[in-house]
């Protein structure tokens, strides 16, 4: 992300080192990294790599979200749409808040016409997130869960512009 993003009570950002502490956090707590495809479990310091040398974000198409000043999870757009949030935020709809902007970010700003996602069967948290913003189901897969060490049936979901732009809200 290069920009920020502000809801009504969220701030979707870029990554700044002060947030590996967070992400170290996260990405060691079992239950919120069960169901992300690619981190590695567990999470060490000399997986932390936010930013470059001049300060920028190392990945522009991830930031953080930010509740209070504080950041909470981390929203990505593409080449996937996903998302993730400490433990003691679920369950507030914080999910739903940050993609609904992130989603709106995207099609309003780029030409981008379709956004992927999916979500490992069994994430039923995910799968009900992912429905309210539009998401539709497009393959079943197997795909690798790197915290669980093991593969997994995968839901592969797309939402297009036009549906985006068409739903009611």
């Amino acid at each position: 992300m290069q920009d920020m993003i502000t809801t009504q009570r969220l701030v979707l950002r870029p990554y700044r080192a002060a947030d590996a502490e967070v992400l170290l956090a996260g990405f060691n707590d079992f239950a919120v990294v069960k169901w992300l495809a690619n981190p590695p479990y567990p999470f060490k310091r000399t997986d932390v790599r936010l930013t470059r040398a001049d300060g920028s974000s190392r990945w522009p198409d991830v930031g953080a979200i930010d509740h209070d000043g504080q950041m909470i999870g981390s929203i990505s757009r593409v080449p996937h749409f996903g998302f993730w949030i400490l433990r003691a935020f679920w369950g507030r709809g914080f999910a739903t808040e940050a993609g609904r902007a992130m989603i709106a970010d995207v099609f309003r700003t780029t030409p981008q016409t379709e956004l992927a996602s999916g979500y490992f069967e069994g994430n039923a948290a995910s799968a009900h997130v992912l429905t309210k913003l539009g998401f539709r189901e497009v393959k079943r897969a197997v795909q690798r869960c790197q915290p669980q060490q093991k593969d997994l049936p995968f839901v592969g979901l797309t939402l297009n512009r036009h549906d985006w732009e068409t739903a009611p809200c």
